[in-house]
This record gives structure tokens, sequence and C-alpha cells, in this order.
């Protein structure tokens, strides 16, 4: 009872950044159904009601790792834009970025997660707007070297990216990222927009 009563009031160095590894992680080791505050505090040996101060509910601990998770992707991203490299190679480097790094990966678990969340919860519906606004912006920045039809090619690369990255994740035995990559090239335009008449 001792112990309880201490744990309750701990205080955590750094909370927000433990917190977030600490899900993070036990979100990779097992999934999104054990990812809950209650856990977290057992984890950290702190209380749910400590760590709901910083986070508020689950749903505010998703939107916490839905940031850590993507900002750093969006940074990595912005590189890919400036790297002078043709419009194949961005998007194909894009596309490495962006699709699982395996069956299981936690940023893509986060987003299967949020996905019917944010019908409900306007501070996740407005992350998940933010972010795929900026990953169609970078498509369409990249095929806007290929085509002149800017926003088809770039709905349509962004929604078979999402679909690939699904199968990805789920560990569907006849996909593997080369290919997921080879299924997204075949939308490209077969002659450069330059070189049409």
């Amino acid at each position: 009872m001792a112990h309880d009563k201490s744990r309750r009031h701990r205080r955590l160095e750094h909370p927000r950044e433990r917190v977030i590894q600490e899900a993070w992680a036990l979100l990779a080791e097992r999934g999104l159904a054990d990812l809950s505050l209650s856990e977290l505090g057992r984890r950290l040996d702190t209380s749910a009601g400590h760590l709901s101060y910083y986070f508020g509910s689950k749903n505010g601990l998703l939107l916490e790792l839905l940031r850590w998770s993507e900002d750093e992707l969006i940074e990595q991203l912005a590189r890919v834009l400036e790297s002078g490299g043709s419009a194949e190679e961005r998007l194909h480097s894009l596309c490495e970025l962006n699709f699982p790094r395996a069956a299981g990966d936690p940023r893509w678990l986060l987003w299967i997660e949020l996905w019917p969340r944010v019908m409900h919860e306007p501070a996740l519906r407005e992350a998940q707007l933010e972010y795929d606004a900026a990953w169609r912006a970078a498509i369409a920045r990249i095929v806007g070297d290929l085509t002149d039809d800017v926003e088809t090619l770039t709905q349509r690369v962004f929604a078979l990216i999402d679909g690939l990255s699904v199968a990805l994740l789920t560990g569907d035995p006849t996909l593997t990222a080369e290919k997921a990559w080879q299924h997204v090239k075949a939308l490209l335009p077969t002659t450069p927009r330059d070189s049409r008449g």
C-alpha cells in the first residue's frame, strides 16, 4: 500500500519524452491493445492519473505519438524533395520512407488505430489532415515534373501507397517493399512531360 501511494505521487524526469519512448516501445512489443495509460504507469512506476496530467487520455497519448513519429519523417521527406534526383528517384525515396519497415511497424499500427478515431476526435482529425496534406503536397511536387494532370496522379499515387502499406503492415506474403514500389512506378507516365509534343 505504501508503494502504491508513493508511486501515485512520483514525478517523472522529462515525463513527456520518457512516456513517448516507453509508449513506442510498448506499441512495438505488444501492439495497441496494451497501450494504455495504466500499463504505461506500471512500466514507468507512476500512476495513470499522473500520466493523464500530461496527455489527458489515450487519444491524447496517441496524438503525441503521432506527432513524435510523423514530425521526424516530415523532416526526412523535405530532404528527399531537395535531393536533386529525378522525379522517379525522389518518388522511390518517398515510398521507401513511407512504407512500413516490416510487418507490424509501430508507425503504421498507430495510423490503423487512429483512422476510426478521427471521426469522433477533432484534434486527431486535424493531425491526420495535416500529415496527409504534407505527404500529398510532396507527391504533387514530384509528379508535377511528370504530368500536367498533377491532381489526378497525386490522388492515385497517394491512395496506392496507403493500400500497399496496409498490405505490407499485415505481412502479405505476395508483397515486398520493392514490389510495392513497382506498382507505384507503373502509375507514372512512360514519356517525360518535357519530351511530349
